[in-house]
């Protein structure tokens, strides 16, 4: 065993720590002659008693790769979110980020490597809005990782700048006309009558798919004419509405409420004749009593009416276009219809609907600015006016 201190190259000044124990040798440089020996005799007091001459360093496991991880994150988190944000989350991790990213460990997704996903999503031709969800869903999944200390920072934040370039690309609206819908709702009545009053309710209150299989009886105010929006179905799960906007009164037309008065006679004149005391809760039920698999409605019954109508093949989404756009053209207010509909902000109604208000014969408010002549000609004062100067 020996512990020696000296230069490696003589006259460099710097000063190592040689090491030569149980056959083995070692060294290390440490700096100037006095903190070369000063180190030198720790180095012998831990050899003495028996130790390593250093001290053991624990080396830090390797970082888990993204795909890894992200399993880790499901497990964690899948339960606290609702199934369609979870759904949302997985699916855009699933088809962008880990087909790319997956199989890197979460410290080498450094921050050049996020900006050369992000201009390869660019160049795929995505839409600025899915982009910037992709991204989302990678930043919450990187700062649980920054809270568990697998990576000391988020590559994912502050890449707005990097898809700025991105498409902003925005849902294809096809709502049906006045004559159309009068057509879709008469070849329901002829064919589907059962599925008149949903498609009716879908077509006179705008309310999503969800929505309307959420609704129960005890929602529906027959003297107030509205109902309350306060649940939503979503993948089989009776859920409470999106967002605080979304529970909302919705006011119900003339027929709608009589189409669904005659919807609750039907199913109490069923029950009675089955020897039941009660109707099921759901407005629109199915066979055993439980909310409408709305899924099934659009594949199966709107499909076939829309065929059978010989009207064009739209989604069901577009019924809550068609309220929407046919209660602007027949002047509807802006703020009414965001109401109506359960947007947080009016400006999300005026993007997507602004082409649908009436501009007919808008150039007259022009003439009735303030004008020094119409004032006069208001007045009836047809006396010559001196020129005014501004």
């Amino acid at each position: 065993m020996g512990v020696t201190v000296r230069e490696k190259i003589q006259g460099s000044n710097e000063w190592w720590v040689f090491i030569a124990h149980q056959g083995r040798r070692t060294s290390r440089k440490v700096g100037d002659r006095k903190a070369a020996r000063e180190a030198a005799r720790k180095i012998q007091a831990r050899l003495t008693l028996g130790k390593g001459a250093f001290p053991d360093v624990k080396t830090k496991p390797p970082a888990p790769t993204l795909q890894q991880y992200f399993k880790t994150f499901e497990r964690a988190y899948r339960a606290t979110l609702k199934p369609k944000t979870w759904a949302c989350y997985e699916g855009n991790m699933r088809v962008h980020a880990l087909p790319k990213l997956g199989s890197l460990c979460l410290d080498e997704v450094t921050r050049p490597k996020m900006k050369e996903f992000v201009a390869e999503l660019v160049e795929k031709g995505l839409a600025r809005d899915t982009i910037r969800l992709i991204l989302a869903v990678l930043g919450i999944v990187y700062n649980q990782a920054v809270e568990d200390k697998v990576v000391s920072e988020n590559p994912a934040q502050r890449l707005g700048t990097f898809y700025r370039q991105a498409p902003v690309k925005h849902e294809e609206i096809t709502p049906l006309t006045e004559r159309e819908s009068l057509l879709f709702l008469g070849t329901t009545l002829k064919y589907e009558p059962k599925r008149y009053p949903l498609f009716l309710c879908a077509l006179h209150t705008g309310m999503r798919s969800g929505e309307l299989a959420g609704i129960q009886w005890p929602d529906v105010d027959w003297h107030g004419k509205f109902l309350e929006v306060r649940r939503q179905i979503v993948l089989g799960e009776v859920m409470s509405v999106k967002t605080k906007s979304g529970r909302r009164r919705v006011d119900l037309s003339d027929d709608l409420l009589e189409a669904l008065g005659n919807l609750r006679r039907q199913m109490q004149e069923e029950a009675m004749r089955e020897g039941r005391n009660e109707i099921p809760i759901w407005v629109f039920a199915n066979t055993r009593g439980s909310f409408l698999d709305m899924a099934n409605a659009k594949r199966y019954y709107f499909k076939r009416v829309l065929h059978k109508a010989g009207l064009r093949d739209i989604r069901f989404h577009d019924l809550r276009h068609t309220f929407a756009s046919q209660l602007l053209c027949n002047g509807a207010n802006i703020l009414y219809v965001s109401k109506q509909l359960g947007h947080a902000n009016p400006q999300v109604t005026m993007r997507i609907y602004s082409h649908w208000i009436p501009n007919d014969n808008q150039r007259e408010v022009m003439n009735r600015l303030p004008s020094l002549n119409r004032r006069l000609s208001l007045t009836g004062d047809n006396s010559k006016t001196e020129k005014v100067v501004v």
